[in-house]
C-alpha cells in the first residue's frame, strides 16, 4: 500500500511539472531577433496588454496669450477634457505654471485646483518666490474621471489683514503657458453594437481633429464612392469645428477605427472569404489588424445597395442595434430647398439667439469683467447687402443692478470688432435709447432690450458675435467695506437677429467662398445640384481629397450630402445644370482639355501659366473699370513648379450651363492635391482666399484674379443698375454728362417749340 501511494504522489508531480514549465517559458522575454510567440487561443483576448497614449488639454485663453491673470472677483478659469467609449484613464497629470504677486500674504494666498467641484490640491504662495514664475505637478486620481470632466482653479488672495479692497490691483495671480492636464489612457475593448454610432468612429468626447480611414477595394466604383461621400459629409457635420480628415486605402486595412464599403463586386482582400452580400446592410466587426479595434462594413450586393446604407446611417431611418442590421429602402429622402442648411442664418424670418446655440448656458456668464458671450453665426455668402442700413438684432439681455453705473457697460461686436456700447442701469428707469425697460426679475437680475444693427460690410460667411459685460464695484473710502455684488449676466434667448429681405447675387468666381462655406455646391445642403467628378483611374489621394472636401460641407450646412452625384469625366450628360467639383490631375479630366480656353490657369505639363484676368462686360467698361488694374496683373505672373510641390484651385463659369460654376482642385502631380486639405483647414489662411486662382507651393498660398467673371443670382432692377456702376466712376461720370446735356437738349428744343409758337400767335 505505501507503495503504491508513492507511485501515486510522483504520478501527479510528474503532470503538473509539464504545465508549471510552460508558464515559467511564456513569462521568459523572447530573444532577440526571435518571432514573439502567438497567444494560446485558450487566452482572452482582453488580457493582452494594449499600448497606452498621451493627451494634452491646456486653458483656452493661453491659445493666443502667453498669460492669463486671475482675479477673486472674476469667473474662475477652466480646462474641458472628455474620455473616449473605448479608453480608460491610466494616469492624469495637471501641471501648473504660475506667478504670484508680491504684494500677497503667503500665509493666506493660494490657489485651489478642483476637479469636478472636488479640491485636488493647492499651489501655495512661498514668499522666496513671489513674482517669479513656479511650477507644480498634481497626480490626479483616475477613478474621479467623468466623461467629460473640468479643471478649475480658484484664486484665494490678500494683501493686507485691515482695510482690504477686494478689487485692488495687488490682488493677482498669473498662469503661465503649459499650464495643462496630461491624460495618459489605454484602449479598452467595447461591444460590437451598432447601437453605439457614430461611437468609437467619432466621439464628441475627443477635441482633436477625426481623422477616419476609408477602405476599399483595389478599384472601387465611382458609386462605391459616392456612398462614401454620404457618409463622410455625416462624420464631417459630427466633427464639426474638429475639422475631419478621411485617408483613403485601397485593399489594405490599417490599424484603428475604420469605416469599410464593400460589394459582391468590390471587396477588400481581408473580406475575401466572406459569404456574398443580399442586401444592404450595416456591421460592426473587431479589426483584424490590431484586434481590439472596430471596422463599420457598409455592405451590399451592388453600388446601389451601398447608397440606401449610406442613406439609412446618416438619416438615421433605421432602428440600429447588435452587430448587424439589414437595411431596407423606406422611400426617398425629402430634398432640401435653396439656403435652408440646418447651421445656415434663416434667410426667411427672424431667428431667436436660442437657436443658434447648443445650450443655454452658453448666454451666461459670472463675475464683474467675465469671458464675452459668443453667438456664431453662418451666412450664404451670396445674401447681397448692399448699401444696407445694417442687419437689425432685437437684444435682451439681463444681469445684476451695479452699484456704480459710470462704468458699467455691456459692448457689442462682431468679429472681434466693437459695434455699439450701452451702459448697464441700476434701476428700471432708462433713458430714451432704451426701448424696453423690463421690471426686476427673479434673482435680483434686471432686465433691460435695445435694438441694434450689424454693419452690413463686417459680416462674412462666418461671423461670431460677442457681448462683453463689464460691471464697476463701489468703495465707500479708506478702510471701509467695498461692496462686491455676486455679479451674473446673461443674454436672452429670445433675442432676435433678422436676415430676411435680402436678395441673393455674388459675382463669381470666388474662391473665398467655396473655402469657408463650400459655396455654391452648399446652396442646397443635400448637395442635389452637385456632380463630383473624378478620373477614371482614381487614386488614394483623389478619394481622401473628396471624403474630407465633402465632410468640410457637412460641417458647414450641418446636414449630409444625401443627393450628391459622382462620375467620371466622360459621362458629360450629367454636367447640365449641375454645379461641378473636379478632383484629380488636369490630365485625367479630358473635358476640360475642350474648354481650356475658360480655365484660369494650366499648372500640369510645360506650359504652366495664369490666364490673362478678363471681365464679363464689354471692353469699354472694361477700360474704365479700376478693379482691372488689379486683375491685370495676374496676366504678367508665371507660376512654375521647381522641385517643390505645386497644387491648386480654380474657379470658372461651367461650360455646359450658364451661371453654374466649376471648382478644380488639382496638382502638377498625383499626391500634391492633400496640400489643399492642409490650406482649407487652416482657417487663418482659408478666410483670406478669393479670385479665381488660388495655388499652393512651397507653404506660400496665392490668389489670383483671372479668367472671365460672372454672376448668379438676381437683383432688383433699379438695384440691378446702380450697383454696377458703383465702382466705376469714370463710367458713372461720363453718364451723367451724357444725361445733362440729353436734358439740356431736351430743354432747348422745348423752349425753342415754345418761343416758335409765340412767334406764330404775334404774327398772326
Amino acid at each position: 500500500m505505501i507503495f503504491l501511494r508513492i507511485l501515486g504522489v510522483l504520478f501527479l508531480l510528474l503532470g503538473a511539472s509539464q504545465p508549471m514549465a510552460q508558464s515559467r517559458q511564456a513569462d521568459k522575454p523572447a530573444a532577440t531577433g526571435a518571432a514573439a510567440p502567438a497567444v494560446p487561443a485558450a487566452v482572452p483576448a482582453a488580457v493582452v496588454p494594449q499600448p497606452t497614449s498621451k493627451r494634452n488639454f491646456g486653458f483656452s485663453a493661453l491659445d493666443s496669450k502667453p498669460l492669463m491673470r486671475l482675479v477673486p472677483t472674476d469667473g474662475p478659469p477652466s480646462i474641458g477634457f472628455g474620455l473616449r467609449r473605448d479608453e480608460k484613464p491610466v494616469k492624469a497629470v495637471f501641471r501648473i505654471k504660475n506667478t504670484f504677486s508680491p504684494a500677497l500674504i503667503p500665509e493666506q494666498s493660494h490657489i485651489r485646483v478642483l476637479l469636478n467641484q472636488e479640491v485636488v490640491g493647492t499651489v501655495q504662495m512661498n514668499r522666496q518666490t513671489a513674482g517669479k514664475q513656479t511650477s507644480k505637478e498634481f497626480e490626479l486620481d483616475p477613478t474621479l474621471l467623468r466623461e467629460y470632466n473640468n479643471l478649475t482653479l480658484e484664486f484665494v488672495g490678500h494683501y493686507t489683514n485691515e482695510c482690504e479692497d477686494p478689487l485692488h490691483t495687488n490682488l493677482w495671480a498669473d498662469i503661465g503657458k503649459g499650464s495643462e492636464v496630461e491624460l495618459t489612457v489605454q484602449r479598452v475593448r467595447i461591444e460590437d453594437d451598432l447601437a453605439l454610432l457614430p461611437e468609437p468612429f467619432f466621439d464628441k468626447q475627443e477635441l482633436i481633429r477625426l481623422k477616419l480611414p476609408y477602405v476599399f477595394a483595389a478599384k472601387p466604383s465611382h458609386a462605391t464612392l459616392r456612398a462614401a461621400g454620404i457618409t463622410a459629409s455625416w462624420f464631417g457635420k459630427l466633427a464639426g469645428w474638429r475639422n475631419a480628415r478621411f485617408p483613403a486605402h485601397l485593399d489594405s486595412l490599417p490599424a484603428g477605427h475604420a469605416v469599410v464599403f464593400a460589394t459582391n463586386a468590390e471587396r477588400p482582400a481581408f473580406l475575401a472569404t466572406e459569404p456574398p452580400f443580399a442586401g444592404p446592410a450595416l456591421r460592426i466587426m473587431a479589426n483584424p489588424s490590431d484586434g481590439i479595434s472596430k471596422l463599420l462594413l457598409v455592405s451590399g450586393a451592388d453600388a446601389d445597395d451601398l447608397a440606401v446604407a449610406a442613406r439609412s446611417l446618416v438619416l438615421g431611418n433605421a432602428a440600429l442595434s447588435g452587430r448587424q442590421a439589414e437595411i431596407r429602402e423606406t422611400g426617398a429622402a425629402v430634398r432640401r430647398k435653396p439656403y435652408d442648411a440646418p447651421n445656415w442664418v434663416r434667410v426667411d424670418r427672424p431667428m431667436k439667439f436660442g437657436e443658434l446655440i447648443d445650450s443655454p448656458q452658453q448666454l451666461q456668464v459670472y463675475g464683474h469683467v467675465p469671458e464675452p458671450v459668443r453667438v456664431s453665426l453662418r451666412i450664404p455668402p451670396d445674401l447681397f447687402t448692399w448699401r444696407s442700413r445694417g442687419v437689425p438684432v432685437d437684444l435682451k439681455f439681463r444681469y445684476t443692478p451695479p452699484v456704480r453705473t459710470i462704468d458699467s457697460m455691456l459692448g457689442m461686436s462682431i468679429n472681434g470688432e466693437l459695434v455699439q456700447s450701452v451702459n448697464l442701469r441700476s434701476t428700471g428707469q432708462g433713458g430714451e435709447s432704451a426701448r424696453v425697460i423690463l421690471p426686476l426679475l427673479d434673482g435680483g437680475l434686471l432686465g433691460d432690450s435695445r435694438e441694434m444693427l450689424i454693419p452690413a460690410f463686417k459680416l462674412g460667411s462666418r461671423n461670431q458675435l460677442q457681448y462683453a459685460f463689464s460691471f464697476s464695484y463701489h468703495t465707500a473710502g479708506n478702510c471701509r467695506d467695498t461692496q462686491i455684488e455676486n455679479i451674473r449676466a446673461m443674454i436672452d434667448s429670445d433675442s432676435r437677429i433678422d436676415f430676411s429681405g435680402y436678395p441673393h447675387y455674388a459675382e463669381m468666381p470666388h474662391l473665398g467662398y467655396f473655402s469657408t462655406a463650400g459655396y455654391p455646391f452648399t446652396k442646397y445642403a443635400d448637395l442635389s445640384e452637385t456632380v463630383i467628378v473624378l478620373p477614371e483611374n482614381v487614386s488614394a489621394t483623389d478619394i481622401e481629397v473628396m471624403l474630407s472636401l465633402l465632410g468640410r460641407m457637412g460641417e458647414s450646412t450641418g446636414h449630409p450630402a444625401t443627393y450628391v452625384q459622382v462620375t467620371g469625366p466622360k459621362d458629360e450628360a450629367q454636367f447640365v445644370n449641375r454645379d461641378l467639383l473636379v478632383i484629380g490631375p488636369e490630365r485625367q479630366q479630358a473635358f476640360l482639355d475642350k474648354w481650356r480656353r475658360l480655365v484660369p490657369a494650366v499648372i500640369t505639363g510645360p506650359q504652366q501659366k495664369v490666364m490673362r484676368p478678363e471681365n464679363s462686360l464689354s471692353w469699354f467698361n472694361n477700360l474704365l473699370d479700376d478693379a482691372v488694374t488689379d486683375r491685370r496683373a495676374a496676366q504678367k505672373q508665371k507660376h512654375l513648379r521647381g522641385d517643390g510641390p505645386l497644387a491648386a484651385m480654380l474657379g470658372f463659369e461651367s461650360p455646359y450651363t450658364a451661371g453654374r460654376s466649376v471648382v478644380v482642385v488639382t496638382s502638377a502631380e498625383p499626391g500634391d492635391a492633400a496640400q489643399v486639405l492642409d490650406t482649407l483647414n487652416n482657417d487663418d489662411i482659408a478666410k483670406t482666399l478669393h479670385g479665381s486662382v488660388v495655388l499652393m507651393h512651397g507653404g506660400v498660398v496665392e490668389s489670383i484674379f483671372a479668367g472671365k467673371t460672372y454672376a448668379v443670382g438676381e437683383l432688383p432692377i433699379w438695384t440691378a443698375i446702380w450697383f454696377p456702376l458703383s465702382d466705376r466712376p469714370v463710367l458713372l461720370a461720363i453718364m451723367s454728362v451724357i444725361a445733362v446735356l440729353v436734358f439740356a437738349f431736351a430743354l432747348w428744343r422745348s423752349l425753342r417749340a415754345v418761343a416758335a409758337r409765340r412767334l406764330r400767335e404775334s404774327g398772326e
